[in-house]
């Protein structure tokens, strides 16, 4: 007995496939959606790693003023340009710490800011930001912000006169 499939198209079992035709049809629609999609997909990414980075040194900035606010003490922030290291700062040379030396059983870590992302510094000098044992920056100071770049695209992490961080 002869299947109707078959007889149809005239192939019988173990033959069905594309054919050339088809499969380089198939072949150059998947290389136009690949050529149209890859752009925004790399503009998508790199626009990710700004905002990810400008969340992360929001997040370090954040960590500093909490821990001011816990040992009832001024703290710093820095984001020294020479290493590119930003983190706690608790001597105060513009230098990220991995130690506090009133507490050596607690270790700290510095963070960096990914490739392709930058970040400019007023003047050249190493950015700081104290905050006091209240959460706010010091009488006298001026309210700060970090600006990211990465594919001309920017990022700013703002710092106001209450201990405010944001990003935008």
């Amino acid at each position: 007995m002869l299947n109707k499939s078959h007889a149809i198209t005239g192939r019988h079992g173990g033959e069905e496939g594309a054919s050339l035709f088809e499969v380089m049809i198939a072949s150059v629609i998947i290389a136009i959606v690949t050529a149209i999609a890859l752009p925004a997909v790399s503009g998508a990414i790199r626009a990710y790693n700004l905002r990810s980075a400008a969340n992360h040194l929001a997040e370090r900035i954040s960590a500093v003023r909490a821990l001011a606010m816990a040992k009832n003490r001024n703290l710093m922030f820095s984001f020294n340009n020479a290493t590119g290291r930003y983190g706690f700062d608790f001597d105060g040379d513009g230098a990220p710490d991995t130690s506090d030396p009133d507490d050596l059983q607690q270790s700290y870590y510095w963070g960096s800011l990914p490739d392709g992302v930058t970040t400019t510094f007023p003047g050249g000098t190493p950015i700081t930001i104290t905050f006091n044992s209240r959460g706010e920056l010091p009488i006298g100071a001026v309210a700060q912000n970090l600006v990211l770049q990465s594919s001309g695209r920017t990022a700013t992490v703002s710092v106001n006169l209450r201990g405010r961080i944001s990003v935008q």
